[in-house]
């Protein structure tokens, strides 16, 4: 059973996953020839895992994905999330921090809620 903090560890993995993906493409890039079949199967799960995470924005609204995509990736802080926002959608737009952290929250529970009704947790597998 996913929670709500187990989505969160999700999306802070992702940053690690892509980094790793790419340093291996890169890899793969500079020697295809050389690239083992091992490392082959690394990159295509290391994409596919970075496949999975970002689907799982399919369920949110733009509110709650604008929140998770600034707080929990790019990791800003609540001032830097409104200012965004301001910047995106003008001063008229403005909401609070409690506004944005219920945001997340309800995104965070979305997610969890699709991941355990309607997916197989082993695909989310992040080893």
């Amino acid at each position: 059973m996913y929670t709500e903090e187990d989505v969160k560890r999700l999306f802070s993995l992702r940053g690690e996953i892509e980094l790793e993906f790419g340093v291996c493409k890169a890899q793969l890039v500079a020697c295809p020839e050389d690239m083992p079949q091992e490392m082959k199967r690394r990159i295509s799960k290391l994409e596919s895992q970075l496949m999975t995470i970002d689907s799982l924005f399919a369920v949110l609204s733009e509110n709650e994905a604008f929140v998770i995509r600034l707080h929990l990736l790019a990791e800003l802080d609540w001032q830097q999330i409104t200012k965004e926002y301001v910047n995106r959608w003008g001063s008229e737009a403005e909401k609070s921090t409690r506004s944005f952290q219920i945001y997340q929250t309800k995104a965070l529970r979305k997610i969890a809620h699709t991941i355990n009704t309607r997916l197989d947790p082993s695909w989310l597998s992040m080893q």
